[in-house]
This record gives C-alpha cells, structure tokens and sequence, in this order.
C-alpha cells in the first residue's frame, strides 16, 4: 500500500492511535462506502467487480437487472459471476478472458433469456501497488434501443441508395430506349419502301440505323450488367493469390489503351511474394475500374504519369493508384462512393461504387486523397493471410 496515501498513513501510526480515532476512521469509511452504494445503484449502466477468479465483491442493481437477476445485488455478493448467469455468450467470454493480461476487452452479448436485448459489456483489470491485478470491472451498457435505431438507419439507407439506383438505371436506360425507337422506326420506313425506291444511299442508311440499333442493345446491357453488380448481394469464394499479380493482368489489359493516351505507367509492387485471400476476377474489376478512372482524369494532362505501389503496412498490404490528372474538387470527395454520382459527361456512376463494394468483399478498406489540379490518390488496403519470408542478406 502506498505510505504516502491516507490509509498508509493511518496504518503506519495504528498503534499510536487510541479506539475513538479507530471508530471514527470507520464510521467514516462506512458513509463513504454507503454514499458510493447510493450513487452506484442510481446509475443506468451495470457495475460488477469480481477478483480474479470472476467471484463477486460488488455489483449495483442495474447489473441485476441487466442479467435477468431476482432480488437485490446483496444476494449474490461473494457468488461466482459464471454460475449465476445462464446466458451462454457471457459465460463463453469469462471463460476465455484472461484478467492477468491486462486486456480491456469490449463485447457485444445477445441476451435470449430478456428478449432480443442486447448488451455492450466492457472488461477492466484493476491494477494493485505491486504492478499486478487485483479484480475486475464490468460495465454492462444496454444498447438495445440503439441497435434498432442503427437498424432502422442501415434499412432506410438501403432504401434510399435502391430508390436512388434505380432512378439512375431509369435516366440512363431512357436515351438508348429513345435511340431505338427511332432508329427502328426508320429501319421499318426503309424495308417498306417499294424496291424501285431503294436507292444505295438508303440502303446505306438502313444498316447503319441497324449498326446503331444493335450497339443501343449492347449500351442496354451494359447498364443492367452494371446495376446486377451494384445491387445483388454474392458471395464469391476467396482463394489465397498475390495482388501484385492482379495489378499486372489489369495493367495488361489497359496497356493499348494507356499506350494510346501517352500515359507512363511506373509500378513498384514489393513484396513479390505476398499472400491475400482473394477472387481474381473480381479484383481485376476493382483495379481495372481504378486505371481507367485515372486515364480519364488525365486527358489533357502533359506529361500523364501513374504510379502503382504496394507495400506492407502492419497486417495489411496497402496499394496505391496515384495520378497526375484534373483531380477532384474537395466538395465532391463525400459524395464519390455514392450511386450515379459523377462528374464525367460519359460516366455511370457506378464505376467507384462497384470497387468499394468489392474490396469490401475482400474484408479491406477504400480512401481516396485529391485536390484539384492536383492529382488523386487512391488507396486500398487488403489483410494479408501470411505474410512474406524475407531472407538475410549475405555479408
């Protein structure tokens, strides 16, 4: 115990202290004990203090409650917190939490036993004067309510971005809609015609209605294909692969049209040798739609330039699309990732929305860094399933 503290104090000199100064130390540790007691049970959150060994010193009424407990917190004092509950999900997580190694845990615990309640439980080793732990603190919140609210929210926001989709293939599928109606109308005029009418030149506009009419189809399907993929939840099976060597195939697949644009590619993909979890295809995808983002935003740009690095940044590898392009103004940053926002006169709008979607399947995170006339960086972080051996250089 500390010597400095009060009660070090008062230990030290115990035997130079008389019976009335005793009792009145007492009297006042216990009013001061009482007065905790008072202010503890008013409070909305649970509060229990267990040893080390989960065996209750403390716990207010609102952790009772919190459990599904009859009677007061006065009955279980001096019980083993595991062997008073019956709700597998707490139970499961003393078991497996360790006080001594100074973790402060935070789960979540579906209670069936009060309903769907839901409870955010917080584990907290107390610490003693020697550098050890004496108990633990647990703090029960019920977060029930706002877990519907959070519900309500991610519904409604599912509801909006659908509403929103949805308006987006209406307005993009109502010009190439229009395109046929008009070009096949002309189709029709022209293989009406009596044959002594049908000269060569409309002849030659008959097949071009229907070169239009055939690539008007081939527009229609396109913007379906990339609503399916924006809206159908799939699960795709996650091999472990290398996504340098994604980069590379895509690379492969935009070279002409890079090439074409005077755009300089410099890639600096290490390790060579790193493993994620991964679907090929649909990161190809991911990374194809990134290239072409930044081919377009350097249209006009003089000496275009993409830099292409990936590198291992803790558990995940970290890869970054970096371009010298027209940039993206600050107010539209928020808005990016959103469905058929774009600032392309050609564009979907679904390009970005896509990605995010697939490296969310990929369990990785997305962020985008871009200052106009600047230049955009766009970095991608993937979790790495083992990690690359590195060699010793000889002497």
């Amino acid at each position: 115990m500390d010597i400095k503290s009060f009660a070090g104090k008062f230990l030290s000199r115990l035997d130079k202290i008389d019976r009335q100064q005793i009792e009145a130390y007492f009297s006042k540790l216990i009013q001061e004990k009482n007065f905790l007691e008072v202010i503890f049970n008013r409070l909305r959150e649970g509060i229990i203090v267990t040893d080390t060994a989960f065996q209750i010193l403390f716990m207010n009424r609102a952790s009772c409650r919190a459990l599904g407990l009859k009677g007061g917190p006065e009955l279980y004092q001096g019980n083993n917190l595991p062997d008073i509950t019956d709700h597998p999900d707490l139970k499961a997580r003393l078991l497996h939490y360790d006080p001594f190694s100074g973790e402060v845990a935070t789960e979540e615990l579906r209670l069936k036993k009060t309903g769907h309640q839901v409870l955010l439980a917080r584990f907290l080793p107390v610490p003693n004067d020697e550098g050890g732990v004496e108990s633990v603190v647990i703090l029960l919140s019920d977060i029930t309510e706002q877990k519907k609210s959070d519900e309500v929210r991610i519904k409604s926001q599912r509801i909006n971005a659908l509403a929103t989709l949805t308006a987006g293939v209406a307005h993009e599928i109502k010009n190439p809609l229009n395109s046929l109606q008009i070009h096949a109308q002309l189709l029709r005029k022209y293989l009406t015609m009596p044959p002594e009418e049908m000269t060569p030149e409309y002849r030659q506009r008959s097949l071009r209605s229907n070169d239009i009419i055939l690539e008007e189809i081939s527009r229609l399907s396109r913007i379906v294909n990339q609503f399916l993929m924006a809206v159908t939840p799939r699960r795709f099976e996650l091999q472990p692969g290398n996504p340098n060597e994604v980069i590379k195939h895509a690379l492969e697949v935009m070279a002409p049209t890079l090439a074409e644009n005077g755009i300089k590619v410099t890639l600096n993909l290490d390790p060579t040798d790193v493993e994620v979890r991964l679907n090929a295809p649909r990161l190809a995808q991911a990374f194809l739609n990134i290239i072409k983002n930044a081919e377009e935003a350097m249209e006009g740009t003089s000496e275009p330039l993409l830099v292409i690095t990936s590198r291992i940044e803790g558990k995940s590898l970290a890869i970054y699309f970096i371009d010298n392009g027209c940039g993206i103004a600050e107010k539209n940053l928020e808005k990016i990732f959103e469905p058929y926002f774009t600032t392309k006169f050609h564009g979907s709008g679904l390009g970005l929305m896509v990605v995010y979607q697939i490296v969310s399947e990929h369990e990785g995170a997305i962020s985008i860094k871009s200052a106009e006339g600047k230049g955009t960086t766009v970095t991608i972080l993937l979790p790495i399933s083992r990690q690359p051996i590195r060699l010793l250089a000889d002497k």
